[in-house]
């Protein structure tokens, strides 16, 4: 199965990065990694399933 590849921040354009964590089990975000570019009202994608995220990130549009 192919990776799901991130499309550029939907507010700045910049690259998106991946987080994870353990917390009882991973999780992880996915984010932009521009410091100045504004986080999206309802918050950025996470999730226990990375594919799942990546999915949702690449959904978001600037509204």
């Amino acid at each position: 199965m192919k990776d799901t590849e991130l499309k550029p921040c939907p507010f700045c354009g910049e690259k998106p990065i991946i987080e994870k964590w353990s917390s009882w089990s991973l999780m992880f975000m996915v984010k932009c990694e521009n410091p100045v570019c504004p986080i999206p009202i309802d918050g950025y994608p996470s999730g226990h399933d990375l594919t799942a995220v990546k999915l949702e990130w690449n959904r978001r549009t600037d509204k």
